[in-house]
């Protein structure tokens, strides 16, 4: 039977033959050394490529697109966002069922782990409501995409005459 002397403060344990054993910390930093460090959700997220249609029209509902990628091992959730051009958003899918492709409001966008994520008008997409203002060709403006576990990311948005 070995006996065995514990220290909390340093995190290591001490037996008979007067080798030291280290327990967590020598695991952490190895675990650290291996992957270059511990990515938090929010770095994990690249919000890219957003853009909306140019309008010469005040108080109407656009898309807004963008492409999102997940370098987490987790998956996320799109929860909201707030652009200074428009009253309200909504996340909305395109369902397929019988007749013609129509929107539905969701709770959610899901952002899948490792995989890249395109917002687009024919799949998942956000709608921006009662426009504020006409959305010039060329302007830019910051929305805030704010992601369940990736918390807020401040994005450019492009206005664009191209889709």
């Amino acid at each position: 039977m070995t006996a065995t002397a514990t220290s909390g403060a340093d995190g290591a344990r001490l037996d008979r033959g007067g080798r030291i054993t280290f327990l967590v910390f020598g695991l952490v930093a190895v675990g650290l050394w291996l992957t270059g460090g511990l990515a938090t959700a929010g770095e994990a997220l690249q919000v890219t490529n957003a853009r909306v249609p140019a309008s010469d029209q005040i108080g109407i509902d656009l898309p807004l697109v963008m492409t999102i990628r997940n370098d987490a091992a987790e998956a996320d959730a799109l929860l909201r966002i707030r652009c200074p051009f428009a009253n309200f958003a909504v996340k909305h899918t395109v369902d397929r069922g019988e007749g013609a492709p129509a929107m539905r409001e969701i709770k959610s966008i899901p952002i899948p782990e490792s995989k890249t994520t395109e917002l687009k008008h024919d799949g998942y997409h956000v709608m921006l409501l009662q426009t504020r203002q006409k959305l010039v060709d060329g302007e830019t403006f910051t929305c805030a995409v704010v992601f369940q576990k990736g918390g807020t990311k401040e994005t450019e948005v492009q206005v664009s005459r191209t889709p």
